[in-house]
Formats: structure tokens, sequence, C-alpha cells
């Protein structure tokens, strides 16, 4: 069956493309921990008249070499380029770089990880040669130990993607933390654009230029049984709150501004993109570890949606029902009646997507290499099926997991950001602890702190008593502002392979007439939580109450995420509300 415009997708040997958490473990040893790797994977367009093109497998770089494996492609706004992840065999270190080709095969070029690159922020974990014996140089490490993935074209000239160069393993376990990041289009001027110690990925750009993607919230920080301070969870401590465990689809500006949520419910938002209806599609699972690709299925939401809100809810609470429908599932069954697994959706031109799909074998098995690439119409109700949405295959390697399907099709995207260039804003900051800092700054501000955001958002509706589930915080409650940072690991310590990092109050700052302001320098991911005149976490009653008759308790505490800081850039905080920095209203053309 042929198609209206080409497909660009990939097809591995495994169903690495589909997991969202990076692999556990330390991994201090030559070349460093792998991260979503396939043994094989090759870069392929479809093209209308149903031919399939190798864009990558077999085809030399300008140095010689060839990629083994690729992921994530993304087209460029005039369909006219293909950027994505690829790595190279032995004796390179294997770790994925950016690539970009055109559209008809040519000028295949290399990115990132040149010999300009100079890789890490600072010494990642690898130390050591592959038989443990010899230590290595930092710039070594800093050069090799790193994956760069998920790139998408943005505006102004730019190139956003998902990135390890900020070494941390994260608390409480080990994998590899992952960031946004930007870079000129010939692969110059990199700089971080996120902070998360987990893992952010599948960054996408939506026509007005905001950059939506999926953030791993797993902030192990909690209240305080006695309301009194933010500290790393214990489990043989009694704390205010429970720490967070999901992924939640978020916005930001690629000047780093404008940081907050588009889709925050208990399922894990996975690669949301925007569709040409106004709702939002991405894939989710049961499961955000090595095995997610077994238990795959895609779904639909509104902008704005809000269900869950883990690091301000007391523990003990939970929220009243909602009268709002949240999520459309896609089918779950063929069309001969077999279980569906579907992944890894993008938009597709005349109100249609394309994704990966597989059905469950004769067998009972599933099989990854059956994933094929489809279309299918995006209208669909609460009871979708294969034959109401004109689910149809148009490939299928059945040797390889075919997805990340992209249509090759022009876009416009429209948006007026400050500029990417701006000076270091160098000021001195006085910490909490009475040291000071002197040099390049961020500034940070909130001018409506109990400003309700989320009021038409979807998912405020309660399904019985009147009154929103998620209101802001009382006005006047909140005296003060306390930013904590919890500090990345570091493995440049010359006896231990790996020093956790450490979480303190960086900065206490007045609320004044609903309103504050203080200046931060880059470095550690931070969390902001309101105090009261007793030196307490804020906490309030909800408008509506659950079904138990028990109204729900919030704090003032964003903890569902880290928050960065850019020099010399203003960050605009959006207030200390339940719910966290929604866009409800932020309607997103379609396009990848």
């Amino acid at each position: 069956m042929g198609t209206a415009y080409p497909i660009v997708f990939t097809s591995r040997s495994s169903a690495a493309s589909l997991r969202a958490a990076a692999n556990q473990g330390e991994t201090f040893v030559y070349p460093g921990q792998p991260l979503w790797q396939a043994e094989q994977g090759r870069l392929r367009m479809l093209l209308p008249g149903g031919q399939v093109s190798e864009l990558t497998w077999g085809k030399q770089l300008p140095d010689g070499s060839t990629l083994i494996d690729v992921m994530s492609p993304s087209v460029s706004p005039d369909g006219q380029r293909i950027i994505f992840a690829g790595r190279k065999a032995s004796p390179d270190a294997g770790h994925f770089r950016l690539y970009e080709i055109r559209v008809d095969g040519t000028e295949l070029r290399q990115l990132t990880g040149g010999p300009e690159d100079s890789g890490c922020t600072a010494a990642p974990p690898m130390r050591y040669t592959q038989d443990g014996t010899e230590t290595l140089s930092d710039t070594e490490r800093k050069q090799v130990d790193y994956d760069d993935v998920d790139p998408t074209y943005a505006p102004g000239g730019h190139i956003i993607f998902a990135s390890s160069r900020t070494p941390d393993l994260g608390r409480d376990h080990a994998r590899r933390s992952t960031t946004l990041w930007i870079m000129q289009e010939d692969g110059s001027g990199k700089k971080p654009l996120s902070a998360n110690r987990n893992n952010d990925r599948w960054p996408w750009i939506a026509s007005n230029g905001y950059v939506i993607f999926s953030l791993w919230s797993r902030n192990r920080e909690v209240i305080s049984r006695d309301l009194r301070t933010i500290e790393p969870y214990t489990d043989d401590r009694e704390t205010a709150t429970l720490p967070t465990d999901s992924w939640l689809g978020a916005h930001i500006e690629p000047n780093g501004d404008f940081f907050g949520s588009v889709i925050k419910t208990k399922e894990p938002v996975l690669r949301p993109r925007g569709l040409h209806n106004g709702n939002y599609i991405f894939m989710t699972s049961s499961e955000i570890d090595e095995n997610a690709a077994s238990h795959m299925t895609v779904v639909q939401a509104k902008a704005g949606c809000i269900d869950n809100s883990p690091s301000s809810m007391a523990k003990e609470s939970v929220l009243p029902a909602t009268s709002d429908t949240l999520l459309i599932p896609g089918p779950s069954q063929d069309f001969n009646g077999n279980p569906l697994q579907l992944a890894t959706p993008s938009t597709y031109p005349a109100n249609q997507i394309t994704l990966a799909a597989a059905s469950k074998q004769k067998d009972g098995t599933w099989n990854d290499a059956s994933y094929g690439i489809y279309l299918a119409d995006e209208d669909w109700g609460q009871n979708a099926t294969a034959e109401s949405i004109s689910l149809r295959k148009v490939f299928d390697d059945p040797q390889l997991v075919d997805s990340e399907p992209v249509a090759v099709a022009p876009r416009e995207i429209k948006y007026n950001f400050q500029t990417l260039e701006i000076g270091d804003g160098r000021q001195t900051v006085r910490f909490a602890n009475g040291e000071t800092f002197d040099g390049p700054t961020a500034e940070v501000h909130n001018s409506a702190v109990s400003f309700a955001g989320n009021q038409d958002a979807p998912g405020q509706r309660t399904a019985g008593e009147e009154g929103a589930r998620f209101n802001p915080v009382p006005k006047d409650l909140i005296e003060t502002i306390r930013i904590y940072g919890s500090h990345r690991d570091r493995f440049d310590s010359p006896d231990k392979p790996r020093v956790h990092g450490d979480f303190e109050l960086l900065i206490e700052t007045p609320v004044e007439e609903d309103a504050f302001r203080f200046r931060i320098p880059p470095g550690a991911p931070t969390v902001l939580a309101g105090f009261d005149s007793d030196g307490k976490v804020v906490r309030w009653k909800s408008d509506a109450k659950p079904e138990s008759g028990e109204r729900t308790t919030f704090y003032a505490f964003a903890g569902d995420h880290y928050s960065g800081a850019r020099p010399g850039f203003t960050h605009f905080c959006t207030g200390c509300h339940t719910g966290h920095s929604g866009t409800p209203t932020l309607r997103q053309a379609p396009g990848k």
C-alpha cells in the first residue's frame, strides 16, 4: 500500500527505541555504560511507491567509517534533511552521536563527538581501561563517555537533543541522567537546556517553537514530618510526603524559560507529540525499565491534563475523582482480535498518525520483530478499534523492529523567543550558609504566587462536590521561598569512583505582595518550597473532597521536577500551586 508522503523510520535488532529509562549500572571501565543500544540498526525511508531506501546501512561517512546502529530520527521543517542518533563499530567507543543526512541519501555527516567536541561538562563515571589496570585522563573520559540521542530541529537554526553530557547517576539508583541540550545546526555552541537528575527524553518542537518532551519525575526529596525542611527520602524516616516516580509531559522554551507541564497523569507520558486535532498523542507503558517494550500502547490527551501531583500531596491524601475524560486509548486488538501493541506515534499529513504496531503471536507470546510501520486516522473515541481508525500496515521487516516513524513533509514553526546568546549576568549572590558567589547568574521571579493558573485544565472538574481538585495556595500564607540544591554525583575523587551528590539549602528569599525575585548561579538542579511565618512548609486543603470525605492536603513544594537556570537569562516560575506550571490552553500544531 502506497503512502502520500515518505516516512523515515528505524529498523533495529531490538526494541531499545521503545525504552524510556537509561540502562542500570555504574560501569567505571572503558567505554562506559552503553545506553539504548541494539546490535544493528538501520535508518530507512519508505517512499510513496512502496520502495524502501537505505539511508545509512553500509554507507561511508567522510572519514570512511560506517554506522552500525541508529535511533530517534527527526525531519527538518523544510522536509529536506534528517537528523538522528547513530553509533559506529569498534574501534570506536560505540556511544551515540548525532548525524545528519539529506532525504535523497546524500551529505551524510557527523554533528557531535568530533575532535573539537569537549564532551562532558565534568569527569564522567568511566575512569579505567577495559581491563581495569590503568586510569584514563579526564580529557579522554569527557570525550568518550556520553551519548547524544533524540535530536530535533529547533527555531533559529538550532538543534535540541537529549544527552548524558552532564554526568550523574541520580539518587538511590545508578542510571545515567540525560538532560536536554541546544546547539547550532553545525554542532557548535552547545548549552544545557534542562536540569533533571534522571532522564529527559524525546524533545519535539511544537508549531509555536515550544519544546515538548518526556521528563522522568523521580525526585527523591520530600517534606520532613515536622514540615520544617525538605530532605532526601529514606525508608526508615517518617515524612509528610513521598518521593515521586512518574513520567510527565513537559514544556520549555528554547532559551530555557517557561518550564512547566503539558500532561501530568498517573500513566507514563512517553514521546508526546501534538496532533492536528489539538490533542497530544503519546505512548505509555506499565513498566519503564528495560522490559518496557512488552506492555506498550498509545493514547491521546488534551493539552494541560492534570491528574497527578505527588510531591505536593500529603502521603495519606487522595485526589477526588474527576468528571473529565482525560485519556483516549487507541485500539487494544488487531483486525483478527489478537492483542495489539502500539508505540512511537507521530503526526502525519491529512489528520493521520504514523506509528509502530505489533500483534501477539499465535503461540501467545510477543515478538519484538513483529513491530511494523502503520498509518491510522488520528480521530478516535473511547472505544477505538483497528477498523474505526483505519489502522493499516505500510511496512514490516520480519527480522527487525521497525519503529520511530516520522513523515517527510514540510511544516511551519513560528516562535519569537528572546535571543539565545546573552551576557552571563555576573552578580554577587549570598547563600544561606553565609558564603558568597561572584560570577554568572540567572534571575528567577514570580509575580503572582497564588495565581490559579490551571483552573481550566482538563482534570480540574470533580465528579461530585463542586470545587477544583487542584487549587492554588491561599494568598499571603507564604512568607519565604527556599531554594534547595540537589547536587549531582561527582566522579573526580582520587579514592572513590562515585561521590554521591549532597542536598542543601541554597537561598531563602522573601515573598512580598505575592511575588518574589532572586538570582542564582548555574550548576545544581534545584527544587523550591514555600514556608510560612512559623518556618514550616505551607499547607492547605483542596476545595473539593474525595469520596472518603477528607479534603486533600496540599503543600507548597514544587518537587515533581528539578529546575535549572541559564546565566544571563530571566526565568519565570509559574507559582507554588498544585499541578505546577501548566499551560492548559497551549495548542500544538502537528509535526516533528
